[in-house]
């Protein structure tokens, strides 16, 4: 019986313990974009290598907006300009945004996340 006692001590312990534990960091906007984005989109302004388009100067910015890009004919027909809530609305999810976009990207981040990605984006020369 003392030894139930004890492990229910123990446990309370740990518990209490792992409550009180530091969090981590959240992610920058710049991790956020090096996790979420970078294997395809530099930060450049004009087209590479890369799958997708640069993502320099995007706050503004006519979506399918630079020049030497193949842009799906969605993108093109959106009329979009990318400010944060429709930053945050294509990176939360690009085909509810606009059905039938060449991107194929899922979204993995949290909502305070995306939301953290978008700003960064958008603050991007």
């Amino acid at each position: 019986m003392r030894r139930a006692a004890g492990h229910r001590i123990g446990l309370g312990l740990i518990v209490c313990l792992l409550d009180t534990a530091p969090m981590a960091e959240p992610l920058s906007g710049e991790a956020l974009f090096a996790v979420a984005c970078e294997a395809c989109h530099s930060l450049g302004p004009e087209p590479d290598h890369r799958i997708g388009p640069p993502l320099g100067g995007l706050h503004g910015r006519k979506a399918a907006g630079v020049r030497g890009f193949g842009y799906s004919p969605a993108l093109q027909a959106s009329g979009w300009v990318w400010t944060l809530p429709t930053t945050v609305a294509w990176l939360s999810d690009p085909d509810a945004a606009i059905p039938n976009n060449a991107m194929n990207y899922v979204n993995a981040l949290s909502a305070e996340e995306t939301q953290r990605l978008a700003e960064w984006l958008l603050a991007q020369p």
